[in-house]
């Protein structure tokens, strides 16, 4: 390689612009074709004009060469710019599919949240009205009237329509919390209200409760409970579910059975022949507790049945029929 250097050299300042006056003049190449037997030929080449051209070409090709470019960056540009708008053309068509499902389960949340609030606004009716025929058919259980109710009436718009939601959500939530509760302690006191007959079958009443002829002598006395007319070792039924809290004899009222039913009742079943439970023994609606007797103060084979409401007498007569 280094034996070619000279010659680059040579080549260089045979190329390069003659200096002096040398410069004024033209030069040409000469090359001469000669082959044995013919006359030379002789070509000139002007080394100006050929460096001229030379240049010029060199211009135009650099031309091109920066237009293709410039086209192909465009072309590229303009793909990318094109695939750039298609996928945010995209982005808009999903944004707004996804304002409409939004906007769909919105309303859909809407319908749930009142079809929700209709539910337990009727769950909580219910419960009122079971309260309300309880306090009815049962005196003892009758509570004041409940005070009447307003408010001011929020119109409901796209703005507000999530904050109310929520609010909405937060109370039914809270309502559902105190109705279950309160929906739970009124069917166990319908389970546990102590009714129906102590007795099965026909139920022939010698005594009504109040107040009655003294049936051993002169005078009147309360008769705190109801006298049913049967036969000795006549079955006795517990009138509700409840715990024994009395069981043994008692003076006046002979053998004599006592029930703790909850929710402030309590039963009794006095003039008993025969106990086939004990205290603290849990009893069901029906179960047979004992026989009926003539024990303790009595005129005559019955059985004699009183009812307590926190801790007062109470007419069971209202309490005999189960519906």
């Amino acid at each position: 390689m280094l034996d070619r250097l000279p010659r680059l050299a040579h080549l260089r300042n045979y190329f390069r612009k003659p200096q002096g006056r040398a410069a004024a003049h033209p030069h040409y190449l000469e090359i001469i074709v000669a082959r044995t037997g013919h006359a030379a030929h002789t070509f000139r080449i002007n080394l100006d004009h050929a460096k001229k051209l030379a240049a010029g070409l060199g211009v135009a090709a650099f031309v091109w060469f920066a237009g293709t470019f410039y086209v192909a960056y465009s072309h590229v540009a303009n793909m990318n710019a094109i695939a750039s708008a298609e996928q945010q053309a995209e982005k808009i068509a999903l944004l707004k599919q996804s304002n409409e499902q939004l906007a769909e389960e919105k309303q859909q949340m809407g319908k749930n949240l009142f079809n929700l609030q209709y539910r337990v606004e009727q769950l909580a009716t219910r419960v009122h009205g079971i309260v309300n025929q309880a306090a009815e058919r049962f005196p003892a259980e009758r509570q004041a009237a409940q005070a009447n109710q307003g408010g001011v009436a929020i119109p409901v718009t796209v703005a507000n329509a999530d904050e109310i939601m929520r609010a909405e959500f937060g109370t039914l939530n809270a309502r559902l919390g105190n109705l279950l509760p309160k929906l739970e302690n009124t069917l166990s006191r319908e389970v546990a209200r102590p009714v129906g007959s102590p007795v099965s079958g026909s139920m022939e009443i010698s005594s009504d409760y109040g107040l009655r002829g003294n049936p051993f002598g002169r005078g009147h006395e309360f008769h705190n409970g109801i006298d049913f007319t049967v036969d000795v070792g006549t079955p006795i039924l517990a009138t509700g579910p409840g715990t024994v809290d009395e069981a043994g004899y008692e003076g006046a009222n002979g053998y004599k059975i006592g029930i703790d039913h909850g929710y402030g009742y309590r039963s009794v079943y006095a003039h008993l022949s025969k106990l086939q439970v004990k205290t603290g023994t849990p009893v069901t609606r029906g179960q047979i507790i004992a026989l009926s007797g003539n024990t303790g103060r009595s005129s005559g084979p019955h059985l004699h049945y009183t009812l307590y409401y926190r801790g007062r007498t109470i007419d069971p007569e209202l309490y005999l029929k189960p519906h």
